[in-house]
C-alpha cells in the first residue's frame, strides 16, 4: 500500500463526506444571486426574512420559488397564509438585508419600526418602499428538499419595479453592481458553434 492509499484509509470516510460537502457548498457561493425581503402576513402576525433564493422558474405563469428553512417562522406563516411578497433590493438597501437577518431583531410589528414600508391593500402584508422590485405572490405549492428545507413554490400576481441596481450576494458577501454592455458576436444562432467562444 502506498502512503497516500494509507493515508485515504486513515481519513474516516464520515468526515471526507463532510469535507466535499464544505467544498460544494464553497464553490456553490460563487454563483452570483439576488438579495430579498420576503413579508408575510397573518391573522394580525406580520414578519420579514432576508433571502437570497428566490428564483423564477415558470414564464406562462410566471412563478418563483424560494428555498427556506423547514421549520422557520417564515415558512409556517407563508404556509398559513398562503400568499407573501417579494421586496428586491436595491444596492442601496444593504442595512436592510441586514436587518432582515439579524435574528436579534424585534419580533412582529416592531421589527419594522425604523423601516419605510406600506401595508398591500389587498393582503394586508407589509411591502418595503424603494425596492428595486415588489412581488406580489400566492402559495402554489411546497416541497420538502434536502434534509431541513422547504422550496416554496408560488405564482406572482402582480408586481411593480422601482430604480436602481441589484444588491447581489455573490462568495458570502453584498455587493453593489454596475452594468455594463457586453461585446457579442453577431450570427450566434447558427447550426454550430462559432470557433473561438470565449
Amino acid at each position: 500500500m502506498s502512503s497516500t492509499q494509507a493515508t485515504a484509509a486513515a481519513i474516516p470516510q464520515d468526515h471526507a463526506t463532510e469535507t466535499e460537502e464544505q467544498r460544494l457548498r464553497a464553490v456553490s457561493r460563487q454563483v452570483p444571486t439576488g438579495v430579498a425581503v420576503l413579508t408575510a402576513a397573518h391573522e394580525g402576525t406580520v414578519h420579514g426574512a432576508t433571502v437570497s433564493t428566490a428564483c423564477v422558474v415558470s414564464q406562462r405563469p410566471l412563478t418563483i420559488s424560494i428555498s427556506l428553512r423547514r421549520e422557520s417562522f417564515m415558512t409556517q406563516l407563508i404556509s398559513q397564509s398562503r400568499q407573501f411578497e417579494v421586496n428586491v433590493l436595491s444596492s442601496r438597501q444593504a442595512l436592510l438585508a441586514d436587518w432582515f437577518a439579524n435574528p436579534q431583531r424585534p419580533a412582529g410589528l416592531r421589527q419594522f419600526d425604523h423601516v419605510k414600508w406600506e401595508t398591500d391593500d389587498e393582503s394586508g402584508v407589509p411591502v418595503l418602499r424603494d425596492c428595486l422590485a415588489r412581488l406580489t405572490c400566492r402559495l402554489s405549492d411546497q416541497v420538502l428538499v434536502g434534509d431541513a428545507d422547504a422550496l416554496l413554490v408560488a405564482t406572482v400576481v402582480s408586481a411593480q419595479t422601482g430604480p436602481g441596481r441589484p444588491l447581489v450576494n455573490f462568495a458570502g458577501h453584498l455587493h453593489d453592481v454596475e452594468f455594463r454592455d457586453v461585446v457579442r458576436r453577431q450570427g450566434w444562432r447558427v447550426p454550430s458553434p462559432p470557433a473561438g467562444l470565449e
